[in-house]
């Protein structure tokens, strides 16, 4: 066995999880933590364990339930090791995987892949891990080709997939700021302001440019505003460079890895990329323990072409 310094390295991580069970009691410590829960009732008090199979069976209303059930993980042929290693892949690799190389990594087939490829990302984009961004946060959308074959108009007129990002600044208590990614329909105040609300801590800074869709924020949020149109583009903390750095390495993670996903797909790959940013500063042990947490959410087909999200320090003005 390798020692706890590499075992996440990939020699070590295919070492350490290279058995189903070893697999299925890692998952029943990161769901459970010793305590085996029903799915049905939610009883975790005296479940018993079978003896010769991986199943228990809840001492409250008698549901036999494994530690995949209720996952990404259930009614799946693949093995738990092979899931365990795409989440590694996936989750802890800085430009992500497609579904081909996948494929050819862990000796199955590209629909297999793509299908284990989608759940993850359905995972990682677990939405009750996600917590209000607060202090100085930045607001900024971009526009994705949908058809590189189409002639496409420029701005806020076009024709492309749009996307509404989120990017909290980093700050003594959370050094690494975290960011919130949806496609949306339209970029207007309408749709973009219930967004922000229900992702922003209310008294918060909201920095962005001059479009007028972040107007009338004032009742909600402390504004600052830098006027592009004008080359305006940093005033002391007023500026929104660090959502526009995130979506640099978002271009490239698209334009690389995934070229040009449907919109059907989109918010899938976004959530993949979201969760990689926010973690991006943590151990590989710790990104892949919170993925797997995050596989507490069942998927089907059907859910997965459902799962389209519609979705307080002050800063200082330089003086002229």
């Amino acid at each position: 066995m390798p020692n706890a310094k590499n075992t996440y390295s990939l020699k070590g991580f295919i070492s350490r999880f290279s058995d189903e069970e070893t697999c299925r009691e890692y998952l029943a410590k990161i769901r459970w933590r010793g305590k085996p829960r029903c799915h049905q009732c939610g009883n975790n008090k005296n479940n018993y364990k079978y003896n010769h199979r991986p199943t228990y069976k809840c001492s409250n209303c008698g549901t036999q339930f494994r530690a995949t059930t209720g996952t990404v993980f259930a009614n799946t042929k693949i093995p738990l090791s092979d899931w365990f290693l795409a989440i590694k892949l996936i989750a802890c690799t800085k430009k992500s995987m497609s579904s081909y190389q996948l494929a050819k990594e862990l000796g199955i087939t590209q629909k297999s892949a793509w299908y284990m490829e989608t759940n993850i990302r359905v995972m990682l984009g677990n939405k009750e891990y996600k917590n209000m961004l607060n202090g100085i946060t930045e607001v900024d959308e971009v526009y994705m080709v949908r058809d590189v074959t189409k002639v496409t108009k420029q701005g806020h007129g076009t024709n492309k997939m749009k996307v509404l990002g989120l990017r909290q600044r980093n700050s003594e208590i959370k050094p690494p700021g975290e960011i919130r990614i949806t496609i949306v329909n339209k970029v207007d105040s309408k749709t973009l302001h219930p967004i922000i609300i229900d992702n922003v801590k209310v008294g918060s800074w909201l920095m962005s440019d001059e479009w007028r869709a972040y107007n009338n924020l004032e009742g909600y949020f402390k504004r600052g505003v830098v006027n592009h149109s004008r080359r305006h583009y940093v005033d002391g903390d007023f500026h929104t460079n660090n959502i526009e750095g995130a979506w640099s390495h978002l271009r490239k993670l698209i334009s690389g890895t995934h070229h040009r996903p449907t919109p059907e797909h989109l918010q899938k790959y976004l959530d993949e990329f979201e969760f990689r940013y926010n973690h991006r500063k943590k151990s590989l042990e710790c990104i892949f323990k919170q993925a797997v947490k995050q596989s507490d959410i069942h998927t089907t087909h059907a859910t997965i072409r459902q799962n389209l999200r519609p979705l307080a320090n002050n800063p200082k003005r330089s003086k002229k």
